[in-house]
């Protein structure tokens, strides 16, 4: 039901950025004038095109293929980038109006090399924006100062990676490529790393297992491995990878703790709940502690002044403008490094993948490198 009214919300907006797209753009442009008709049946089936998707790309019996789900995936962009473009037109026509000016004829050929350098633009940012989605995110190097932590570390973070119908093999292959040019003692995947029915990683999911580093690939589970069926995606990993998956756990190395908090989701479902309890019977407070969790909240919800550094993802550091406003109100937490008192600090990452539409806006995806010193 939530995600229904999610829907009905989502293509209320849709359809009136595309309406306001097509009074304000469409008709206004000289360059234009002969074919309000035809844009007005571009941008209908436009729209038709992003409810088909809404609608059917959480469908269990998966009626889009990947190749079909990639391009739908990609039609929200021009939408977005057009509202944006006109907006901005219509603002600097207020700005005319209010300087009296707003009336003057403007020379036919500049006003039509205008409308063609304004529509050459908005081409430009819907490739942009698609683009910034679906390219391997860049190395993002973080440097840290962790009490009593008796040796350097270098850790590869990766969250929210969300292998499925958009994001396949090759994709996991270069994200494996550039964390092992790093040369990580350790790598940490904080959760969303599934985003489709298990069964259709089986041929490569394996791969996680080329993650080079000396003390192993460390893992907790994410909202959206909640939606595949966490069972079946923690037998997936457990049969065909060698990641340290951790359940409300805590592993000891010795000269530092990774504790692994389950994720909210499994509240709601019941499985696998977060019991923050349960990692403390076994957490060595002599030795530095750090704490994965997939989404930030935890840190709201929980008592975790424990931990010397709780890493999360989840947020996507808004993933498209200006939605970071609404994760900062549910998440409370969007990106980057918070001192959450003078001991624990949280670090919150874009992730590497991501959700939905191929849209990035304002929010680069990233692989963290984290080199940790002792103080």
């Amino acid at each position: 039901m939530m995600y229904l009214f999610f829907c009905f919300i989502v293509l209320i907006i849709l359809g009136s950025l595309n309406l306001y797209i097509y009074k304000r753009l469409i008709k206004k442009f000289l360059l234009f004038k002969y074919f309000h008709k035809l844009f007005a049946f571009v941008l209908a089936i436009l729209f038709l095109v992003q409810i088909i998707f809404l609608i059917l790309r959480r469908n269990q019996y998966e009626y889009l293929n990947d190749s079909l789900y990639e391009i739908l995936a990609m039609l929200y962009a021009p939408t977005y980038c057009l509202f944006f473009v006109t907006l901005i037109l219509d603002f600097i026509r207020l700005v005319l109006a209010l300087l009296g000016r707003i009336d003057r004829k403007y020379n036919i050929f500049l006003r039509l090399l205008f409308e063609t350098g304004v529509i050459a633009i908005s081409a430009f940012l819907t490739y942009a924006s698609v683009n910034s989605a679906l390219k391997i995110p860049e190395i993002k190097t973080l440097n840290l100062q962790i009490a009593n932590l008796k040796k350097d570390l270098k850790i590869a973070v990766l969250t929210d990676i969300h292998l499925g119908k958009n994001l396949h093999e090759n994709f996991l292959d270069q994200i494996i490529n550039k964390v092992n040019l790093e040369k990580p003692d350790m790598v940490f995947i904080i959760g969303d790393l599934i985003d489709v029915n298990p069964e259709h990683l089986k041929s490569y999911i394996s791969k996680i297992n080329d993650l080079n580093s000396t003390y192993g690939t460390f893992y907790v589970v994410g909202n959206h491995e909640y939606y595949h069926g966490i069972n079946k995606v923690l037998n997936l990993l457990k049969t065909y990878t060698k990641m340290k998956i951790l359940l409300n756990q805590n592993e000891d190395l010795g000269f530092v703790n990774i504790a692994g908090l389950s994720d909210l989701a499994g509240i709601g479902k019941g499985l696998y709940a977060p019991n923050l309890e349960r990692i403390k019977a076994d957490l060595n407070t002599s030795k530095p502690s750090i704490l994965l969790t997939h989404q930030p909240k935890a840190a709201l919800l929980y008592n975790l002044k424990d931990f010397d550094l709780i890493l999360s993802g989840h947020t996507h550091g808004g993933q498209i403008f200006p939605f970071m406003l609404l994760v900062k109100l549910q998440q409370g937490f969007v990106y980057g490094l918070y001192n959450l008192n003078q001991k624990t600090k949280l670090y919150v990452s874009s992730g590497a993948g991501f959700w939905g539409p191929s849209l990035r806006v304002f929010a680069p995806s990233e692989i963290v490198i984290l080199n940790l010193k002792g103080k």
